[in-house]
């Protein structure tokens, strides 16, 4: 073969390894770690004023945060313990059960848009077109999170965080209930997103779960899209 067309097919493959190889799910630095972590609470915050018909109140005091925030550390997948194993996700995007995945991540802003308005005579969010509620980024999304349900690994790398200074980045409103718990998971990061789960406990049987993704953009991290994982 010429040496010509070597070097032409090595070159295209070198192009094209990237788009075959499974993506690298890692802990991100320190500082980005934590600046991930206020970034979601940040947009975790917005929801809960939203909630509230829009009023903000005074913030919750550092001094009463360990009574509701519990900062977890997870595998890439979600699973809280080393010897859970990861709830495979065996989709093509094409067919109706991966549809309904990259459907499920929604746009942050417009599922911020469908919490505002919410008051005692209309409590629940607004109904929006799910081609408008759907994030731009959720195909991507989707596919990144079947590649991190599936490597087989029997611990869960350190975050590095300490509890309490990750509940020091994390603000929640003053008049948080006192029954209710927030759980923010220590990010992982692939490509430009990072990924986290953030969950309430409000009581029993009474609670819900979502996944957020988040992108680096002018320097800052922003939540860019959000799944629904569970509901109690």
């Amino acid at each position: 073969m010429a040496p010509l067309v070597v070097a032409t097919l090595v070159a295209i493959g070198a192009a094209l390894s990237p788009a075959f190889l499974s993506p690298e799910f890692v802990r991100p630095s320190h500082k980005d770690a934590l600046d991930i972590l206020e970034a979601a609470a940040d947009y975790n915050l917005l929801i809960s004023n939203a909630e509230a018909g829009g009023q903000s109140v005074p913030l919750l005091p550092e001094s009463a945060k360990s009574d509701h925030i519990k900062f977890i550390e997870t595998k890439a997948c979600g699973a809280v313990e080393a010897t859970e194993d990861c709830v495979i996700l065996d989709v093509n995007l094409g067919e109706n059960a991966g549809r309904l995945l990259v459907a499920s991540w929604h746009d942050a802003g417009v599922n911020l848009e469908s919490h505002q308005g919410i008051n005692a005579d209309n409590p629940l969010p607004k109904i929006i077109d799910i081609r408008r509620l759907q994030s731009p980024s959720a195909e991507k999304l989707a596919r990144l999170q079947i590649a991190a349900s599936r490597p087989k690994v029997d611990f869960i790398a350190p975050s590095g965080l300490d509890a309490n200074e990750a509940r020091s980045r994390i603000m929640l409103r003053g008049d948080t209930p006192e029954r209710h718990l927030r759980i923010y998971s220590a990010p992982w990061v692939t490509d430009d997103i990072a990924f986290m789960e953030v969950g309430l406990i409000c009581g029993d049987l009474c609670g819900r779960g979502e996944n957020y993704a988040l992108r680096k953009v002018s320097g800052k991290w922003r939540v860019i899209a959000v799944q629904p994982s569970w509901v109690s």
